[in-house]
């Protein structure tokens, strides 16, 4: 009454399954860096040492558990997955760390595991880092490269003709700042401090589309959300500083050029309604990297596009 007050927030719908909450030994699993960081990962799918190996890199904010949801997908088509935490996220060490360092970390870990040659494949805020290893990973170990629902640049959002360049550089400039003190807490504020039955009122309160309602209901596909839950507790179990870091990363400049990408092995996922990440951007980077690595998925948004493309998104990746 009279403005004092906040009602609580409701309990989510369908509350929280306790056991899938819990950790598996093959999610906790970490590797020592040269520089004697810690890099966190995950493993799903096929344990043959001989499967094909997919290096999977969340969004932001996200941690490795993302892979949980593929872990059938990954059964099926004979593919190992590895999940990767990015530094601060998860267990990984916090560092400052930019997209042309990430390449290096993700062929330390395949030392590390005796992958020899592998596939990556990034998801939204995991989409640029996935697009460096493009970028620096010799063609004699990285076998192909996914870019699902991938955020761009910041360059994509100034470049228009009726800008010229000194005032892109301004708006870009006043884009990082707002970026990185605005957009970005907001973006994070509704994880930060919450219990595994708060995260899951907020996932449930940005489904939007009746598709993705159906999705939040249906407790018995691998995207549970009971699995997201728990991917956003351990994106923030160091507190805000890894998720902080890669939008710091992601809203600067990338430190390589987008033509300078040998984009013959790079395929690119997007749905037209995708809110999250606009297609725009998408299609912006695809005529950046020679044009027809982009396939548009209609009715799709940042969320429904995983429902019924996953396993053919994985299975090109695992054979490429």
């Amino acid at each position: 009454m009279f403005g004092f007050f906040k009602s609580p927030r409701p309990p989510p719908s369908i509350p929280p399954n306790p056991a899938i909450l819990e950790l598996k030994p093959s999610e906790t699993q970490t590797v020592t860096l040269p520089d004697n960081r810690k890099l966190s990962y995950a493993t799903y799918g096929d344990t043959n040492p001989a499967a094909p190996v997919i290096f999977l890199f969340h969004g932001m904010p996200g941690s490795r558990i993302c892979g949980r949801g593929f872990h059938r997908n990954c059964l099926n088509i004979g593919a190992r997955l590895v999940s990767v935490d990015r530094p601060g996220c998860g267990l990984s060490t916090l560092a400052d760390r930019g997209l042309t360092d990430w390449p290096e970390d993700v062929v330390n870990l395949a030392d590390h595991l005796g992958v020899q040659r592998f596939s990556v494949l990034g998801a939204s805020g995991g989409g640029p880092f996935a697009l460096a290893c493009a970028r620096f990973i010799p063609k004699e170990r990285l076998r192909a490269t996914h870019v699902v629902c991938g955020i761009g640049p910041l360059d994509a959002l100034v470049d228009t003709p009726y800008l010229p360049g000194p005032l892109k550089s301004l708006a870009k400039y006043f884009l990082q700042l707002a970026a990185r003190y605005f957009v970005l807490p907001r973006i994070f504020a509704p994880y930060l401090n919450q219990s595994a039955s708060g995260l899951k009122r907020t996932i449930e309160d940005q489904c939007r589309t009746p598709e993705e309602k159906a999705q939040f209901r249906d407790t018995t596909n691998e995207n549970n959300p009971d699995n997201s839950v728990v991917q956003f507790l351990e994106a923030f179990k160091q507190g805000s500083g890894g998720a902080m870091q890669d939008g710091a990363v992601l809203t600067r400049d990338w430190g390589f050029k987008l033509e300078n990408v040998e984009a013959e092995r790079v395929w690119m996922w997007h749905g037209d309604q995708d809110a999250v990440a606009p297609v725009g951007v998408a299609r912006w980077i695809d005529r950046r990297l020679g044009g027809g690595r982009l396939r548009v998925l209609e009715g799709k948004t940042h969320f429904t596009i995983w429902k019924e493309h996953s396993e053919e998104i994985f299975r090109q990746s695992a054979e490429a």
